[in-house]
């Protein structure tokens, strides 16, 4: 999983900016995103499909990014990668039926490409 992104972004580009695009991209694409400023820096929490049943299936994924814009580079980290209902859906699975074992495999795999993509659309949104 990538837990971090350093890149290199063009003179004038603000944090504020590439968080308020990188919202409204994500809310466009069925997730719930917000951001919190602090500092410099802001966090932009990720959620899509949490709660209720997908707490047994591990079907929903959610990560928090923290952007950090410091002389023209760009620092992301991800933090709060939400996997307990994959251990979850796993354990459900075992004990009762296998299907919720698919579903949080599926789950367990978008969680671990969601960094990979936000690091892609920032990349995207920065260009």
């Amino acid at each position: 999983m990538d837990n971090s992104l350093i890149i290199n972004v063009p003179e004038g580009t603000t944090v504020d900016g590439i968080a308020q695009r990188l919202v409204e991209l994500y809310n466009s694409k069925g997730f719930t995103a917000t951001a919190t400023s602090f500092n410099n820096s802001i966090s932009i929490s990720f959620e899509k499909d949490m709660g209720g049943i997908n707490t047994i299936t591990g079907l929903g994924v959610a990560i928090k990014a923290n952007l950090t814009l410091n002389n023209g580079t760009l620092y992301v980290s991800y933090t709060e990668a939400e996997w307990t209902s994959k251990i979850v859906g796993a354990v459900i699975g075992w004990f009762l039926c296998w299907i919720p074992i698919v579903t949080a495999i599926i789950g367990a795999i978008k969680q671990n490409d969601l960094p990979k993509n936000i690091s892609n659309d920032i990349r995207m949104i920065v260009g």
